[in-house]
């Protein structure tokens, strides 16, 4: 078999078990948390922008472009700890009031299943909130939901995260950010 049909191949087996292997599987806290809020604010439409699954396979792909260019190599240090990478994002439509969103009803679920409870934030327009949850003193998922009066964005992070935690916290710092703590105290 010729060298350049061998690689055609081999590229097309891995696009098609791409797919399988990348994470596909989707988080239903992501869509319980937007169907929470949704139901907060019955008058105002929630149009799809992005919904994003990355597992393990794409995560090692993005390690390795990272790793390529180099405006992105501190990026990769960050996305080595990182296994799993869900995203939504929403355009609210509509009169969207975020300041009368209460904390989902999932969110406190997942409080009573382990999960701590690190950043809420309340101010004008924007809620806040960033849970985490860890296992053997290791932080292993975080999940940050953020809601104004334009868009809805839900995250869910899994992986081994100290790293990726303490620089969100660090940048927030530097950069003055609403970084805040569960009783809205500035950290």
């Amino acid at each position: 078999m010729h060298p350049s049909h061998i690689r055609r191949v081999l590229l097309t087996g891995v696009l098609v078990a791409l797919p399988l292997a990348n994470g596909c599987m989707w988080a239903p806290e992501l869509t319980e948390v937007k169907q929470d809020i949704a139901g907060q604010m019955p008058d105002v439409g929630f149009k799809k922008n992005v919904t994003l699954s990355l597992g393990p396979m794409t995560m090692a792909l993005a390690r390795t472009v990272t790793g390529l260019i180099p405006e992105a190599h501190e990026a990769r240090g960050y996305l080595r700890d990182v296994s799993r990478v869900q995203v939504a994002v929403y355009q609210l439509e509509g009169q969207a009031d975020a300041t009368r969103i209460e904390t989902p009803s999932r969110l406190e679920e997942l409080q009573a299943d382990g999960w701590e409870m690190a950043i809420r934030v309340n101010e004008e327009n924007q809620r806040v909130w960033l849970l985490y949850r860890a296992n053997d003193d290791t932080i292993r998922e975080m999940f940050v939901v953020v809601v104004d009066d334009d868009q809805l964005v839900l995250v869910k992070v899994k992986g081994h995260l100290e790293r990726l935690m303490a620089e969100a916290i660090r940048h927030s710092r530097d950069e003055g950010d609403f970084l805040r703590d569960p009783d809205g105290a500035r950290l």
